[in-house]
């Protein structure tokens, strides 16, 4: 649904640009004029340049909102202003100007992008989304918790899908199996798991010796982060002594226990090694193909809360998503004498999604993607992948910022597949016609 907005005055040529780009939509633009994306990116200023920012703010969220998606409207409101953000800094989508160069706001923050849409929607408030986003993770938590030792899990109790996510309605899991899912997307992106899946597998599938990246989400004092100037955080490596050293002199937390709220305290991405992570598509699929449906589904729910975890108004130590996956744990831990998930099903995974196993993947989708519709698909991105796993034929559709085709992701899945021993069918495509 497109939401009328508010415009405030450009000038003559920055009105002709952003009616053209409506025509044209930000992603048309770009993949019809591949011949422009070697002009270098402009670095602007939100106080200097107020009005335009104001102005792509808005259109590109309006953009993002009229696109097809399998999630309520209530629910799209709160999550895509965390895709302006990151359009925003990195000059994507509407953020770029008449020859096709990208704008980069690099001080866009997500308060900044929500002061601009709460002027023509009231229900924007910053703090008010933070707020929504909180709840909605907590009543999950507590669902979640009460209904643990239920043999099946209703994945829209009260009429109202987890996450607002339209194809969850109506439908049940298998608790288990949903929880094991949750437990194994839960962990995958935790840096101890990552490098102790490093030391577990130390070959790739074509016999290369095995490497990922990643870091740590961690708390940090707001303002004493910004008195330090690191920049951003995630763009080198951060040693033992120097994550010690943050922490001496107040900047990264230590107390796993307190109680940190927004904006005093923020989160904060530290690198902790080069190199590419975990692709969440190739992720959810092996959890489909090997522990089942609803185990795909719980993965892909746990990949939603990672995404709301990210701007809330009270932070959880270590992120909502592994924090939800160690109380699982945990309650299994003390009724069963053994965890839902053992560590070497974790590294398991790890090692298949890593986007430097064979064959390379250079794809990720967000939640965001996974719930969209792309065009020339009648399904959200996740059925999709679902499909492949039952050996249905599949859409041909473009996946994740990279735009990488199905029918190349697909056939690398399929390939891991079927190195990792796990019985899926070569991938069929659905002919549709161009539009």
């Amino acid at each position: 649904m497109r939401r009328r907005r508010g415009r405030k005055k450009f000038n003559n040529r920055r009105v002709d640009v952003l009616l053209d780009q409506v025509k044209k939509g930000p992603e048309k633009s770009t993949d019809q004029q591949p011949e422009r994306r070697w002009h270098a990116s402009r670095t602007l200023s939100i106080r200097r340049d107020r009005e335009l920012f104001e102005g792509l703010v808005t259109l590109d969220f309006d953009f993002l909102m009229s696109q097809n998606f399998t999630v309520a409207t209530r629910n799209l409101a709160d999550l895509l202003p965390q895709s302006v953000v990151g359009r925003a800094t990195n000059g994507h989508g509407y953020f770029t100007d008449d020859f096709g160069t990208p704008l980069c706001f690099p001080e866009a923050t997500f308060e900044r992008i929500l002061s601009v849409l709460e002027m023509s929607d009231p229900n924007l408030k910053p703090q008010a989304v933070r707020q929504r986003r909180g709840e909605m993770l907590q009543k999950f938590c507590d669902y979640i918790l009460k209904h643990i030792d239920d043999d099946e899990l209703d994945l829209s109790p009260e009429g109202q899908p987890f996450f607002g996510i339209e194809f969850l309605a109506g439908l049940k899991a298998n608790t288990r199996e949903f929880l094991t899912g949750m437990v194994l997307a839960g962990f995958m992106d935790d840096w101890s798991y990552r490098a102790n899946t490093m030391r577990h597998h130390r070959k790739t599938f074509a016999g290369m010796p095995f490497h990922m990246g990643g870091g740590d989400i961690l708390i940090v004092d707001a303002a004493n982060l910004e008195m330090v100037g690191l920049g951003d955080t995630g763009a080198s490596v951060f040693t033992d002594q120097e994550m010690r050293t943050l922490q001496d002199i107040g900047v990264i937390c230590r107390n796993r226990h307190g109680d940190y709220a927004f904006p005093e305290y923020d989160q904060a991405y530290f690198r902790r090694q080069m190199g590419d992570g975990v692709c969440d598509d190739m992720a959810i699929i092996y959890i489909g193909a090997k522990f089942g449906y609803a185990a795909m589904l719980g993965a892909f729910v746990m990949d939603a809360i990672d995404t709301y975890d990210k701007y809330l108004l009270q932070m959880t130590w270590g992120g909502f998503d592994t924090y939800l996956a160690g109380r699982i744990q945990k309650h299994f831990l003390n009724t069963e004498d053994e965890p839902l998930v053992w560590d070497d099903a974790i590294f398991d995974l790890i090692h298949f999604a890593a986007k430097r196993n064979d064959p390379i993947i250079n794809l990720s989708s967000s939640h965001r993607r996974l719930v969209q519709q792309e065009k020339g698909a009648n399904v959200a991105t996740v059925l999709n992948h679902w499909n492949f796993v039952q050996g249905k034929p599949v859409f041909d559709i473009k996946l994740g910022f990279a735009r990488v085709p199905g029918r190349e992701f697909y056939q690398s899945a399929w390939k891991r597949l079927k190195i990792a021993g796990l019985a899926v069918s070569e991938p069929t495509f659905i002919k549709t016609r161009e539009k």
